[in-house]
């Protein structure tokens, strides 16, 4: 009579109660609030799902997406009455203090059930650009910055992560303000997230910290050496010598089955004692390249329109003088391109008119290729490790890049749509996210151990919400006049969908 959509939602729910997410944010309210017979934890939880499944704002999570699936039935409850005002109102019974709390709470859940290894914890920061308006007075999260998805005329609000290297798993989240940089909140930070850390495994010996160079700064890095072991990353342009250095001395090293050119030393840096490893990255070569030739040609655009510009004597006006000009043409190729490797000639021509042409030096632009493109330079105060050791460490970075961009993917576990304009709610709403994130990945976890799955956790997501159950009316014969009866049952499946249903345990209806 009626199909929903099931796998998915069970899982999801079967994962929660594992981990006692409803529990531990109940445990930590000053107050238990109930309405439309769901605590705060579990209207917060039910929000986690929705995101998972259909990222929709409040007002449509009953009618655009929860009525269509079995939820409801799994519940044992109506959902109707859960509409965009019971939501705001438990979210605003959860106070954003306490809500480290609760991560902690589930931290520990998390290693005592599923021995989530945290030995390597990926470390970074992003932003998510906001409709809030600048008007709006009320939001001190939502800032204007330098937002990573070049939407620098919104306000946005910053997010830093924390994630198992192993599985990808967020330990610890912290929403920060839209004009902080990655190195600030980094440092700002830092003390609370090696006390979590310590606290959990009672030592940091044995947990090394992987973060990029957006983050470094003398100070924090002074910091980080002292206290716990780390694999980071140094701008090349500001270690040129050691670029040099690492230029006459590069030997083929095996780094996960390819063969690298590396140099590797131990030296001092900012007064610290570190492991230093120059490797060339073809990727970040090419990419380089194609990134320069494109700015050389926007440069070349607008060197010519000058250089007509330049023929014809100006007529009215201050008069053109031949070290204006010059200078003027400095800052145009210094704000593309390196100074040096664009070579010009000015020669006066009538009154203050001028020839002028304009070419690259190709010498200059193969030395770019062939001595500084694709150099990447990270430290270590990991002596012992070998070379393959700190630079898969270090590639180990990318996966939380790639956890940022589900945040940022409409089909996975989006951030947005975020309609909401409060710091509370922003940062309540963030807690939500990171809640369904880490059930996606629990979820992943368990379908790579208990059935081999070796797919991403978007196709993964997409094979478990086909799996539908379907609901029979029974009508009683007409001999015995009896009552109508529901049956319910899974749909048909395919292969591989089926063997995730049962290793997953999702086959009980």
């Amino acid at each position: 009579v009626k199909s929903y959509n099931h796998g998915l939602v069970v899982a999801l729910l079967a994962t929660a109660e594992e981990l006692e997410i409803v529990q531990s944010i109940n445990r930590h309210l000053p107050q238990r609030q109930l309405r439309d017979g769901f605590t705060v934890g579990g209207s917060v939880l039910l929000a986690a799902i929705g995101r998972v499944c259909q990222a929709t704002s409040k007002r449509g999570w009953y009618k655009r997406w929860a009525k269509s699936t079995s939820l409801s039935y799994l519940l044992g409850k109506s959902l109707n009455k859960l509409d965009s005002q019971h939501f705001w109102d438990q979210m605003e019974a959860l106070p954003p203090q306490v809500i480290p709390l609760i991560e902690e709470d589930i931290l520990k859940t998390l290693v005592e059930k599923y021995n989530a290894a945290f030995d390597t914890l990926l470390c970074d920061a992003t932003n998510f650009f906001t409709y809030i308006a600048s008007s709006n007075k009320r939001c001190q999260l939502a800032r204007r910055g330098r937002n990573k998805q070049k939407r620098m005329d919104l306000r946005q609000f910053g997010l830093l992560l924390v994630l198992s290297r192993q599985d990808q798993l967020p330990l610890f989240h912290q929403v920060y303000q839209g004009n902080f940089t990655d190195r600030t909140i980094f440092k700002q930070h830092l003390k609370v997230i090696l006390e979590r850390f310590k606290h959990l495994a009672g030592s940091l010996e044995d947990i090394t910290l992987i973060f990029d160079q957006g983050n470094n700064s003398k100070k924090t890095l002074k910091e980080v050496v002292e206290k716990i072991h780390f694999v980071g990353a140094l701008s090349p342009h500001h270690h040129q010598e050691l670029i040099k250095e690492a230029n006459r001395n590069l030997e083929e090293t095996q780094v996960g089955g390819r063969n690298l050119s590396c140099y590797r030393t131990r030296t001092s840096i900012w007064g610290l004692d570190l492991t230093c490893v120059v490797y060339i990255s073809e990727k970040l070569r090419q990419g380089q390249i194609r990134g320069l030739e494109q700015d050389i040609k926007k440069l070349f655009g607008k060197l010519n329109k000058l250089k007509e510009k330049l023929k014809t004597p100006t007529k009215r006006g201050k008069k053109r003088t031949e070290s204006a000009i010059e200078k003027k043409l400095q800052s145009l190729i210094a704000s593309h391109v390196p100074c040096d490797l664009i070579r010009w000639e000015l020669k006066p021509l009538e009154q203050d008119a001028f020839s002028f042409s304009f070419w690259i030096d190709t010498r200059g632009f193969n030395r770019l290729q062939e001595e500084q493109f694709g150099r990447r330079i990270l430290i270590t105060n990991r002596h012992q490790w070998r070379t393959e050791e700190i630079i898969l460490a270090y590639w180990g970075q990318s996966r939380i890049e790639s956890a940022f961009k589900r945040m940022k993917n409409p089909f996975q576990v989006p951030f947005r749509p975020q309609y909401h304009w409060t710091d509370q709610k922003i940062k309540v709403h963030a807690f939500i996210c990171v809640i369904a994130f880490l059930l996606v990945m629990v979820i992943y976890k368990k379908a790579k151990e208990k059935c081999g799955f070796t797919g991403s956790p978007l196709s993964l997501l997409e094979k478990l919400y086909s799996i539908r159950m379907a609901t029979f009316i029974e009508a009683p014969s007409k001999k015995t006049k009896g009552r109508y009866k529901a049956t319910c049952c899974l749909e048909e499946m395919d292969p591989d969908v089926k063997i995730l249903a049962e290793g997953l345990g999702l086959t009980k209806v």
